[in-house]
């Protein structure tokens, strides 16, 4: 009997992908149960999960779920869905490591082996503070004002209230309604924790639930909620609700001038890969 305590190994250092499947016709698809699979084949890993309280729904499933490899023993794993917004991207829902090997390049590694694997450019959802801390380490994201990151892997993040957004209120357990908007942003604040989009027009216009314009949704602030880890880890909810700029309504319009300062040094930046 294996031991569900040690680590898989893979001798080629190459990790296994597992892949929805259709029926018969086609008509169907069947995506990856992801708890289920790690409890399946990596014990060790969903019970280093929950150990940590790591956020995955337990009803959650992916199209691809591809293991992570180091020192040839799988020692995490990401999982994969098809974004609505790009066809030619894929979303990165969750990337998960063990403790002991983070800070070793992998997240970067990842990015870099998924790009080439699927043929698709990669969106994060819902990264965390330390999960953007990786990018700028690696050159992937770039610092502004000492608060604000521009990074070259956009993120995906579905639209909420900002009344939710700014009050603080976590991602885990939220109940989203049944239409549900999202939005791409490569701007994260490093203070709040959050991923921010700026409207498109009207700096001004706040996203607010059940009275969008389905029409002209990018015209909308937004601000994604804040997760349980970056608030353990950073206090971000408390940070949210005294944060003076948010409380006087300056907080987007601040954002755009900074970005329209820095505009062509972000372009110029973003262009050279």
């Amino acid at each position: 009997m294996v031991n569900p305590n040690k680590k898989v190994k893979r001798p080629d250092g190459l990790g296994k992908i597992f892949k929805y499947k259709t029926s018969e016709d086609g008509e169907e698809i069947f995506t990856l149960p992801i708890i289920k699979t790690l409890n399946d084949n990596y014990i060790y890993l969903l019970r280093a999960i929950r150990a940590e309280n790591y956020y995955i729904p337990e009803n959650d499933s992916c199209f691809f779920f591809k293991e992570i490899v180091y020192d040839n023993e799988v020692v995490g794993f990401a999982a994969y869905r098809p974004s609505n917004i790009n066809e030619s991207s894929l979303i990165m829902q969750y990337m998960y490591v063990l403790d002991e090997y983070r800070n070793k390049g992998l997240l970067a590694e990842e990015l870099d082996e998924a790009t080439t694997l699927f043929e698709s450019s990669i969106l994060i959802e819902y990264p965390s503070c330390d999960t953007v801390k990786t990018l700028i380490k690696h050159r992937l994201a770039r610092v502004f004002n000492d608060r604000f990151a521009i990074s070259r892997i956009p993120f995906y993040v579905p639209m909420v209230d900002i009344d939710d957004a700014t009050s603080g209120v976590l991602r885990e357990g939220y109940e989203y309604p049944e239409k549900v908007y999202s939005k791409l942003s490569l701007v994260y604040d490093l203070e709040l924790c959050c991923v921010v989009g700026v409207a498109s027009d009207d700096i001004e216009n706040m996203y607010k639930e059940g009275v969008a314009d389905e029409e002209t949704i990018n015209n909308y602030n937004i601000m994604s909620l804040a997760l349980a880890e970056d608030d353990a880890k950073y206090g971000c909810v408390e940070k949210r609700q005294n944060d003076e700029d948010i409380a006087n309504g300056t907080y987007f319009a601040k954002l755009k001038d900074l970005l329209d300062e820095n505009d062509s040094v972000i372009e110029n930046w973003l262009t050279l890969m």
